[in-house]
C-alpha cells in the first residue's frame, strides 16, 4: 500500500485532534489519580506528583453511603427511560416512513424540539410529576427522562430508517402482511444498529443527569449515583478525595459501554448520511 501524502493540512488536523486528545485525557487521568489520594494532598498540592495512593478512598465511599443502591437506582432509571423513550421513538420513526398529511410538520416538530434547552422543562415537569404522585420516585425520574430524550432517540431512529428500501414495506403489503406485522418482522429487526446507537446515547444521558434527579429527589430510596456524588460537596465540608472515587466509579459504566458498542454506534450515526 502506498503511504499518504503528508500535506500541510493534514499534519494541521492531525495537531488539532492531538491538542483536543490531550484536553480531554488529562482531566480524566488527574481525576483518576486524584481519586487514590487523601483529602489533605487535594487541598495542599493538587496538581503535584502524589507521593502515597490508596484504595481508602473507595472503601470509605462504600462504607459511608450506601452506593450499592444509588448504583442500582441509576440502572433502573436508565433502564426504564430507554425503553419508553426507544418504543415511542421507535414507532414515530415507522409511523414517518408512511405518506400522510401531516407528516412533515411532524418531522419539522421532532426536529425543532432538539434545540430547546432542558431547563425550561424544570417547573412544568416538577408540577406534573408531583401532581402524579411520582415525586421521589424511581418511576417519575425515569418518565422525565424519557421525554428529555425522545426527540433525540426519534432523530437517529429515523435517519436510519430512512435509508431502509420502501420496496420491502410495499411487498410485505403485496404478502398481505399489515403496518404491525412488517414493523415487527421487517423494519425492526433491519433497524437493529440505529435503534442500538439510540440506545447507548439513551442510557449514558439517564446514567449522567443530575438537573432533574436532584430536582425530583429528596430521600436515598430514589437517589441517584450523581447526586449521591453532590452529597460529597457541600457548603461547609468539601471531601474531594470521595467524590473523585464516586466519579469513578459512575464514569466506568458507561466507559465500558461504549467501548464494546463503539462499532454500532458509528454504523448507526453514519448510516443516515447515505440514502439507501
Amino acid at each position: 500500500m502506498r503511504n499518504k501524502k503528508v500535506t500541510p493540512a493534514r499534519v494541521v488536523m492531525y495537531a488539532a485532534l492531538v491538542i483536543v486528545l490531550i484536553f480531554m485525557l488529562v482531566p480524566f487521568i488527574w481525576l483518576v489519580i486524584s481519586s487514590f489520594r487523601p483529602n489533605v494532598d487535594l487541598f495542599n498540592e493538587p496538581f503535584s506528583v502524589p507521593k502515597h495512593l490508596s484504595f481508602d478512598n473507595y472503601t470509605a465511599v462504600m462504607e459511608s453511603h450506601p452506593m450499592l443502591l444509588y448504583f442500582a437506582n441509576s440502572v433502573a432509571v436508565a433502564a426504564i427511560a430507554t425503553v419508553v423513550s426507544i418504543a415511542a421513538a421507535t414507532l414515530a420513526a415507522y409511523a414517518m416512513m408512511h405518506r400522510f398529511m401531516t407528516r412533515k410538520m411532524l418531522t419539522a416538530v421532532f426536529s425543532m424540539c432538539l434545540f430547546i434547552p432542558t431547563n425550561a422543562f424544570m417547573v412544568p415537569y416538577y408540577v406534573m410529576i408531583s401532581k402524579a404522585g411520582l415525586y421521589d420516585n424511581i418511576l417519575g425520574i425515569a418518565l422525565v427522562y424519557a421525554g428529555v430524550n425522545l426527540p433525540m432517540s426519534f432523530m437517529v431512529i429515523k435517519g436510519y430508517m430512512d435509508t431502509i428500501p420502501l420496496e420491502l414495506l410495499e411487498s410485505a403489503q403485496i404478502d398481505g402482511a399489515t403496518n404491525g406485522q412488517a414493523f415487527r418482522r421487517i423494519i425492526l429487526p433491519v433497524s437493529k444498529p440505529g435503534i442500538v446507537t439510540a440506545c447507548v446515547f439513551l442510557v449514558i444521558n439517564s446514567w449522567n443527569e443530575l438537573l432533574f434527579a436532584n430536582l425530583l429527589n429528596q430521600s436515598d430510596s430514589s437517589r441517584t449515583i450523581q447526586v449521591a456524588i453532590r452529597s460529597f460537596l457541600t457548603t461547609f465540608d468539601a471531601n474531594y478525595a470521595y467524590a473523585f472515587a464516586a466519579m469513578v466509579i459512575s464514569i466506568l459504566p458507561t466507559i465500558i459501554i461504549y467501548a464494546l458498542l463503539t462499532d454500532k454506534i458509528i454504523g448507526g450515526m453514519t448510516a443516515g448520511a447515505v440514502k439507501g
